[in-house]
């Protein structure tokens, strides 16, 4: 993140910048500059000429009016802005790696060992004051101020910390929980090479000071002191001896899944609400899936029957016209009602009793009275005080079908077990079809719809499917990688159908299926929307009869991935994409350079047209043999910076802040993944990443990016590379030595990965998760 650009906001909300007073730089003068002495300092002067300030902080919510970061201040935010959209969040990520700046000591640095022991870096749980905590001690009017610990998280365990140059790095071991507080402790146990503890800024020193015997001069400084006293007294009533605090931040993690689980209660609502799947209808084709090509000539294929149809589902993003045909590339979700925190502040004579509009009615109906519109909230951003989507169009959307031939294959009485089929980016729900030949022999009826902007659902030219759909599409149409606010309702829209599409079987016409018996199979993209669909699938709301209406008995897992913005950064496939794209954007003369070495090199085998990804890796090979360090350090800053924010903005829909709902709930999940040998690769698409978190620390890497930290998260067990079946007494994994990132469909890279994949998915699903049967152990670890 750009630090001091964030910085200027909250040296202008807290009232820290400005003309009138005697400033805290003022301040530092009279006490003396402490700047000279020779120690190492945490950097913390957000009220300085240049403001500095590391995040994430909770400062950045001050001045906020609906609950959101304010770092989109002004009258027309730039939301394509990474650093401005962050803006548009009710709160930080629960995963991303985040540094604390630290001033050194001339010639000094830090001592890596001391950051590491115990008390040095810590890390609470926290519950802060607010008029409408439901804890009654800290329930009082100075919002964002401490209340008390909840807990301490553990080093190691929850956390690790290190140092990289001049930064203190915290490293999250496992997603921090969702709208959650959680206040960051730095200690003088940490020293520099010079023996030297670390020291606070000097600003903080002043701030710290007892706001009661030794207030500062202006108002807003004052608040500050007390904020940052209320921090230092709830972590010394924890037990931190409060003269070794050298620094003190509260952050706030976003809230993640409420928006989802809030659609999932509305598509279900006995009141009709329009947020549900309508008018879902199959019929048979007359066809079975070995009539439609020589990919489907084995003999399975000829059990399938292919039936086709259509659901209308809602639709929250921007939906292409006439008069904006690039809508789907700018228009994110937004909220139906005005913000929950912006009605509260109202006062009463702003709020009649009555609705002033048809939908100022639905918002009071559908959110007990703490939603309304009243045309108070422009930005309508959705948040934990605004979880109502607005639903923008609704699609006619293609559904593809197969049912066993029952005069082969015999239906149960309770009607076809179905298999929820869900594609990969840049696919689309016809290459599902290679697994349905399996699936029919053993009874399993499928259904598939494309993801948003892929095969059937894109928008003319604007379409994420490739050949192997018939399309010549990109990628990048729904990893819209400028604009990161709808890269994110992309992906939320992708599980909002997926939810739609399950609760909808429970009405569908022209078919008759088991809906007691309804699993999951998701790949790549699929299985990344399908962990977090299924997380809130099967998470409790208290209502049996709604539950068993979303219910998924069991979920196969095909190559995913979690922190996916983290991941595509080291995806051998993408990875160039993405980096080029940065580049790109970013501008200046390094971009230029890159046009030109591109252009010279004509597109070095790849396409020669922006973004030029296949010229990628050459031109940093071109930088560091001509020397130019200083424009590949700049490039590496840019990359982290965009990896922060576009994590940080994706984190809703993340696969890694759902996984612990599927451990929750008992989900049977087993998860495919090609780990490769020494005569192959593993899978080049989405990374294996790092089981082990040091591990990736010391190559790198962010510890929970990939398919490994993933299964960490899940507790998966490895399947047994033993002929036979094997029970499984909880989340498992296979890992495939052969095989690549499309071996679940395609027996291109090897024929035997592919038959044992779709054996094994299939044998999970007949004994919905209790078991998979393994036939060929040649191919596993």
């Amino acid at each position: 993140m750009n630090k001091l650009a964030l910085s200027v906001a909250v040296a202008l909300a807290l009232g820290l910048a400005g003309c009138g007073g005697e400033s805290l730089d003022d301040i530092k003068q009279e006490t003396g500059n402490n700047t000279l002495k020779p120690y190492s300092r945490v950097v913390f002067d957000p009220g300085a000429t240049v403001p500095r300030l590391s995040v994430p902080n909770d400062l950045l919510f001050q001045g906020t009016t609906d609950g959101t970061l304010t770092t989109d201040a002004g009258s027309a935010p730039d939301y394509t802005n990474p650093q401005v959209a962050l803006g548009a969040l009710d709160g930080w990520s629960t995963q991303n790696p985040f540094t604390l700046a630290v001033d050194l000591a001339p010639g000094a640095a830090l001592v890596a060992s001391s950051v590491q022991q115990p008390g040095a870096v810590r890390l609470f749980e926290m519950v802060m004051q607010d008029p409408l905590s439901t804890d009654t001690e800290c329930a009082t009017a100075n919002r964002g101020f401490a209340c008390k610990v909840v807990s301490e998280l553990t080093f190691g365990q929850d956390f690790i910390a290190s140092v990289s140059g001049n930064n203190i790095v915290v490293v999250p071991l496992r997603p921090l929980k969702a709208a959650t507080t959680y206040m960051t402790v730095l200690t003088s146990l940490i020293e520099d090479d010079n023996g030297n503890a670390l020291a606070p800024s000097t600003t903080y020193e002043l701030v710290k000071q007892d706001d009661d015997s030794l207030p500062l001069s202006l108002p807003s400084q004052i608040a500050l002191q007390k904020l940052i006293n209320s921090f230092e007294d709830a972590v010394s009533a924890d037990g931190v001896d409060r003269d070794s605090i050298v620094y003190t931040a509260a952050m706030t993690t976003q809230s993640v899944g409420a928006v989802l689980s809030t659609l999932k209660s509305l598509m279900a609502s006995p009141t009709p609400t329009g947020y549900g799947p309508a008018n879902f209808v199959v019929q048979d084709t007359g066809m079975t899936v070995s009539q439609l090509g020589d990919n489907f000539s084995h003999p399975l294929f000829g059990l399938a029957r292919l039936y086709q149809g259509s659901v209308t589902l809602p639709y929250y993003l921007g939906a292409a016209t006439a008069e904006n045909p690039t809508a789907p590339l700018a228009g994110r979700w937004t909220a139906r009602c005005d913000s929950g925190a912006i009605i509260a502040a109202l006062p009463g004579s702003m709020k009649p009793d009555t609705p002033v509009s048809a939908n100022d009615g639905f918002c009071m109906q559908a959110s007990s009275g703490a939603l309304r519109d009243l045309g108070v909230d422009a930005a309508r951003h959705l948040t934990k005080f605004n979880t109502i989507p607005k639903i923008d169009s609704y699609q006619q959307v293609a559904v593809q079908m197969t049912v066993p031939d029952a005069n082969m294959v015999a239906m149960p009485a309770g009607g076809w077990p179905v298999v929820i089929l869900q594609h990969g980016i840049t696919s689309c729900k016809e290459n599902m079809l290679a697994l349905t030949g399996a699936l029919s022999a053993r009874g399993f009826a499928t259904v598939a719809i494309d993801h948003p902007l892929h095969g059937s659902r894109g928008f003319g030219p604007i379409n994420a499917s490739g050949a192997s759909c018939n399309k010549s599409g990109t990628a990048t149409a729904y990893m819209n990688l400028q604009n990161l606010l709808v890269t994110r309702d992309n992906l939320r829209q992708s599980i909002a159908d997926m939810l739609a599409l399950r609760f909808g079987l429970n009405f569908v016409q022209g078919v008759s299926l088991d809906l007691s018996n309804v699993q999951v199979l998701g790949h790549s993209l699929g299985a990344i929307a399908a962990t977090s669909m299924v997380g809130v699938a099967n998470s409790p709301s208290g209502n049996a009869a709604l539950d068993a209406a979303y219910k998924v008995g069991s979920t196969v897992l095909a190559m995913p991935g979690g922190a996916v913005a983290n991941f595509l950064f080291d995806s051998p496939s993408f990875g160039p994409l993405v980096k080029a794209s940065i580049l790109l954007g970013a501008g200046g003369s390094t971009a230029e350079s890159y046009v030109t070495f591109a252009t010279q090199s004509q597109g070095c085998g790849g396409p020669v047209a922006a973004p030029f990804a296949a010229c990628f890796t050459p031109f940093t090979e071109y930088l560091a043999q001509t020397g130019n360090t200083a424009a590949l350090t700049a490039l590496s800053s840019a990359f982290s910076q965009f990896a922060f924010a576009a994590q940080t903005v994706t984190d809703a829909g993340d696969p890694n802040n759902y996984a612990q709902s599927l451990v929750v709930s008992e989900t049977p999940t087993y998860v495919i993944e090609v780990v490769g040998n020494a005569d192959n690769l593993p899978d080049q698409v989405i990374p294996n990443g790092y089981a082990n978190p040091q591990l990736a620390l010391a190559a790198g890497k962010m510890p929970l990016a990939g398919t490994e930290p993933l299964l960490r998260l899940l507790n998966a067990s490895a399947v047994s590379a033993v002929a036979g079946p094997q029970a499984l007494a909880g989340n498992a994994v296979a890992r495939f030595t052969e095989g690549d990132h499309s071996s679940i469909l395609s027996p291109a890279a090897s024929g035997a990965a592919t038959t044992e994949m779709q054996m094994q998915a299939v044998s999970v699903f007949v004994t919905q998760g209790a078991a998979v049967a393994v036939t060929d152990p040649t191919v596993l670890q």
